[in-house]
Formats: C-alpha cells, sequence, structure tokens
C-alpha cells in the first residue's frame, strides 16, 4: 500500500538517502532536519509513519514521540538510532514506539520494518472501522468482501424480491441462520413476521405440532389446541434449518403446503391456508439422502427451486481479519473493555487454522481472547492457547532455535493454565448473572479463594467497577 511517511532527523544525508529508497518503492515520503520542524509539520499533515532519529539538537526524537502518541495516536512511530544507544531505543518502544532501526542499515532492513509497520497500520485502521454492517444494509452480521461472499450478497438481493423457495447449502457454523435473515430483511415481507425452527432439534411427534399446529386431545399431552409455526407465520417468513433431518412420514405434509399452500393441524379436519415464504436450510447432501429413501425427491425439487451455496471459512480465508476485528469489536463492547490490536501473525496464525467449526469457531475463539488477554495486543501465543490445538495454525508462529522453542513452550503452558483458570471463574459467574457467592458454591470453592481469582485476572461485572 502507498503509505505517508515522514523522516525526521538531523542528518541531511539520512533523510535524502531514506526519501530516495521509500520514493522507489512507491510511498509519499516527506522530511524534516529537526524535531521542532516535525512537530510543526505534523499540524499540517497526516502521516502513516514516522521515522524519527532519538538523538537530534534541538527537540529529541522521545519528544517527537510524544508528540505524535498524544495528539496522532494512529500514526506509527520507528526510532533510529546509533548502536550506542539501542537500549534507549528499547526503552521508547516501551514508551508507544512501534518498533526501531538501527543505524547504518540497508534499504532492505528499512523497507522490512515499513513493511511490518504498514501491516500494522491497516489492522488499526480497520478497528477503527469496525466494519458497521448495520441492519440498514439488511445483511447485518454477515461479513466478507472475499469474491465467495460477494455472490452469495448477490444471490440473496437477486431472490429476496420474490417468493421463489430458497435452500441455503453449507456446512454448520458457516452462518446458514444469518443468511436467512438476510433474505427476509431485504423482502417484501421485511415487516412481517420472522419464524425459524432447528428440525434436528425436535423429535418427529414434536416437529409435526411445532409446524402445523395440534387440537386438543389429539395426542397424550395435548390439552390445549395449539397454533403451529405455518399458521402464525402467515404473511410472514419461516426459516426451516437442517430440513435434511425432517422425519420422511412428514415430508408428504411439507409437500402439500409448499404446492397447495395448505395444511391440517394434528388431530384436526380442518384444512387452514398459509401465505408464506419458506426458506430452508441442510449441511447434508439432499440428492444422497433421495437415493437411499430418506428424503422425498418429489419434495428435493421443491425445496430446490434458488439454492445457495455457502462457502466454509476454509474457503474464503481472506475474510478471516475482517471477520476477527468484527467479533472482537462486538465482544469488547460486551464485556466493557477497550478493543486490543490483533497483531499481523496473530492474523496470520488465525487464517492458517483449517476451521471444522467455520465461522462459528472463530467467533467463540475470539469471544475466548477477549476474556483471556489482558494487554492492549493480541499475540500470536494468545492464539494458539485459545485454540489448544497443535495443528496448521502452529506454523506461523514455530521458532528458529531451540532456545525460542524452550521459551514458546514455556509461555504456551503458562499462558494455558492461567487462561483456563481465567475462564473457568468468568463463565461460572456469567452461569450465575454475575452473583460471587453463587457461582463460588456452584464450583465448589470458598468465596474468599474465588474473589482471589477474580481480582489475579481483573475480572469484574461488565461496566462495573467492583
Amino acid at each position: 500500500m502507498e503509505a505517508n511517511i515522514l523522516i525526521v532527523d538531523d542528518e541531511l544525508v539520512i533523510c535524502k538517502s531514506c526519501e530516495k529508497i521509500l520514493r522507489r518503492a512507491g510511498h509519499n515520503v516527506t522530511y524534516a532536519t529537526s524535531g521542532k520542524e516535525a512537530i510543526h509539520i505534523l499540524k499540517s499533515e497526516q502521516f502513516d509513519v514516522v521515522f524519527t532519529d532519538l538523538k537530534m539538537i534541538d527537540i529529541g526524537g522521545m519528544e517527537v514521540l510524544q508528540t505524535v502518541r498524544q495528539k496522532y495516536p494512529e500514526t506509527l512511530v520507528i526510532v533510529i538510532t546509533g548502536y550506542a544507544t539501542i537500549a534507549s531505543a528499547v526503552e521508547t518502544m516501551r514508551s508507544g514506539a512501534f518498533d526501531f532501526l538501527p543505524k547504518p542499515f540497508t534499504p532492505s532492513e528499512l523497507l522490512a520494518v515499513l513493511e511490518r509497520a504498514l501491516d500494522k497500520r491497516k489492522l488499526i485502521h480497520l478497528s477503527s472501522e469496525g466494519f458497521d454492517y448495520t441492519k440498514d444494509s439488511g445483511f447485518e452480521g454477515i461479513i466478507g468482501k472475499s469474491p465467495k461472499m460477494q455472490e452469495v450478497y448477490r444471490l440473496i438481493q437477486k431472490v429476496a424480491p420474490t417468493n421463489s423457495t430458497v435452500l441455503i447449502i453449507g456446512e454448520s457454523g458457516t452462518g446458514k441462520d444469518l443468511v436467512a435473515k438476510a433474505l427476509h430483511n431485504q423482502s417484501k415481507r421485511k415487516n412481517e413476521k420472522f419464524f425459524a425452527l432447528d428440525i434436528s432439534t425436535l423429535s418427529s411427534s414434536l416437529v409435526e405440532s411445532e409446524l402445523f399446529g395440534h387440537v386438543k386431545g389429539s395426542f397424550t399431552g395435548a390439552h390445549t389446541d395449539k397454533q403451529g409455526i405455518f399458521e402464525a407465520a402467515d404473511g410472514g417468513t419461516i426459516f426451516l434449518d437442517e430440513i435434511g433431518n425432517l422425519p420422511v412420514e412428514i415430508q408428504s405434509r411439507l409437500l402439500r403446503l409448499l404446492q397447495e399452500k395448505e395444511f391440517i393441524p394434528v388431530g384436526s379436519t380442518t384444512t387452514k391456508h398459509s401465505d408464506v415464504w419458506l426458506i430452508f436450510a441442510t449441511n447434508q447432501n439432499l440428492k444422497q439422502l433421495v437415493s437411499v429413501g430418506k428424503f422425498r425427491e418429489d419434495l428435493y425439487y421443491r425445496l430446490n427451486v434458488f439454492p445457495i451455496k455457502l462457502p466454509s471459512l476454509r474457503e474464503r480465508k481472506e475474510d478471516i481479519p475482517e471477520l476477527a476485528l468484527y467479533f472482537l469489536k462486538k465482544y469488547c463492547e460486551r464485556n466493557g473493555r477497550t478493543t486490543p490490536i490483533i497483531q499481523t501473525e496473530a492474523i496470520e496464525a488465525l487464517a492458517n487454522y483449517h476451521w471444522p467449526g467455520n465461522v462459528r469457531e472463530l467467533e467463540h475463539t475470539i469471544e475466548r481472547l477477549v476474556i483471556l488477554v489482558e494487554g492492549n495486543e493480541i499475540e500470536p501465543v494468545h492464539v494458539s492457547a485459545a485454540l489448544f490445538r497443535t495443528d496448521a495454525f502452529v506454523h506461523s508462529i514455530i521458532p528458529k532455535h531451540s532456545n525460542d522453542l524452550k521459551s514458546l513452550k514455556k509461555q504456551i503452558r503458562e499462558a494455558s493454565v492461567h487462561e483456563i483458570e481465567k475462564v473457568f471463574i468468568h463463565e461460572a459467574l456469567i452461569r450465575n448473572d454475575w452473583n460471587v457467592s453463587k457461582a463460588a458454591r456452584e464450583v465448589d470453592m470458598q468465596r474468599s479463594n474465588f474473589q482471589a481469582l477474580m481480582r489475579k485476572y481483573g475480572i469484574a461485572k461488565p461496566n462495573s467497577s467492583a
């Protein structure tokens, strides 16, 4: 990406040299030969990255750094320093500098540190944008700009104004329910009722009653008449998830509703009319179910009028940074905390994982990270501990030397223990509506010990100082 860069050094030759290298790389470059001049320039121009020498005659690099941090927090500062002052440069990083570049440096070293800064700058920008997929857009909660998701948006917009039956096909966790809601929100029925029912969670007898309703005395336990969702949703939209689990004996009744818009409640002889838009979803191969006699072929063709295939997260990995930042903002707001930055390497670790649970698994992982990470940045080791995996994602943090490996193993062990404890306490509190005494009793701990762990991990009720 093209960037606006400010070089601050009281050696003109350094300024000119950096300017030449960075301009050749396609960046816009301004330079100042004093800290005072740099602060003046910063008042009138906006920069992505500032390179500043640490030791200068008038105003030093530390003051330039403090000015940028206070007045231009999205601008990253890289400290240029001589070998004799490396310790001072490290101290400036603790004060908020992104990195330091020791003199003398090569063009490749200059461009490498800039690339790292621009990667982080991009993440800061994405975090501040927040990916505001609002209700007004009609796609609330559906995140991603990859070509495969662009096709999904196109299909939603194409079919939403119609009454054509829709079949959403995708693995578990890909967001089939969100697509169904988006279809409803963009349809002519958006101001009418929306009902969602997961067929896989109900027994055969209960499915029939939920869909078609029943009359009093139609079966044991039917003490009153019950309205089914086909009647309750008249004029609106019904989303039936995991339609492949619908018992064969009920499929003929659904087929009649699709063909004639009529149904009869369980135990009744009265035919009722229902004008509903039907959206179905499945994570199974319905054609295969047809071939083994578990799904009616005529019903399959009635459902498969307008299929929408949702990609797995593995098929749209370019959307992972955007999804991660969306969920990060969501759960930080829910937990009343400031949104941390996700390091580029941590994003890469997320992208390298194969996500069998798709977007749902990613969302739960980010929620864990929000609870577990106490600092201002999410690092690869945090991702490792949150996932508790040893597969593909680990390759992004594999060290080059044995000493680094020992250090990493120690970090992961310590982080894992602490994070398990933290989640243990946090979830106990959530289950008990943040009642400390009840939570402690539930997990069989003394209240004082439970509170000690709360203090240790800084756990407090959201929007509470206690």
